[in-house]
C-alpha cells in the first residue's frame, strides 16, 4: 500500500512539473506567433503599398501612351483625310474643266455637262442646272 501510495504521489508530482513546462511552451509559442504574424502584415501593407503605386504610375503611363496615340491617329487622318481631297481635286481637274466658282469653291464642268465642286470631305458636290447660270 505505500508502494502505491508513493506511486501516486510521484504521478502527481510529475503531471504538475510537466504541465508547468506545458503552459510556458505554450506563452513562449503565441509570443512567437504574434511576433511573425506582425512582421507577416507588415510585409502584406507594404505590398498592398507598392501594388498601388505601380498602378498609380501604370496609369499613367497608359494615359500617356492613349494620348500620344490619339494625336498621332489624328494627325494621320488629318493627312489622309486632305490627301484624298487633292488626289479627288486632281482628278477632277484632270478629266473636268473649271468653270466658276460656287460658294467659295471652284466649279467645275463633268463630262456629260453636270456642275459640280468638291466639298470639304472631298466628295463631289453637284450644282443644280438653275444655280449653276
Amino acid at each position: 500500500m505505500k508502494k502505491l501510495i508513493l506511486l501516486c504521489l510521484v504521478f502527481v508530482c510529475s503531471n504538475t512539473f510537466f504541465a508547468q513546462n506545458a503552459k510556458t511552451k505554450a506563452k513562449k509559442t503565441k509570443a512567437t506567433t504574434e511576433k511573425v504574424v506582425k512582421e507577416k502584415k507588415e510585409k502584406v501593407t507594404t505590398v498592398k503599398e507598392k501594388v498601388t503605386e505601380t498602378k498609380k504610375g501604370a496609369k499613367k503611363d497608359v494615359q500617356k501612351v492613349e494620348k500620344e496615340a490619339n494625336s498621332k491617329t489624328k494627325a494621320v487622318k488629318d493627312k489622309v483625310d486632305s490627301s484624298q481631297k487633292e488626289a479627288k481635286e486632281k482628278a477632277a481637274k484632270v478629266s473636268d474643266k473649271a468653270s466658276g466658282m460656287y460658294n467659295g469653291n471652284k466649279v467645275f464642268t463633268g463630262p456629260n455637262g453636270g456642275k459640280y465642286y468638291i466639298n470639304k470631305n472631298g466628295n463631289k458636290t453637284y450644282i443644280d442646272k438653275e444655280a449653276a447660270k
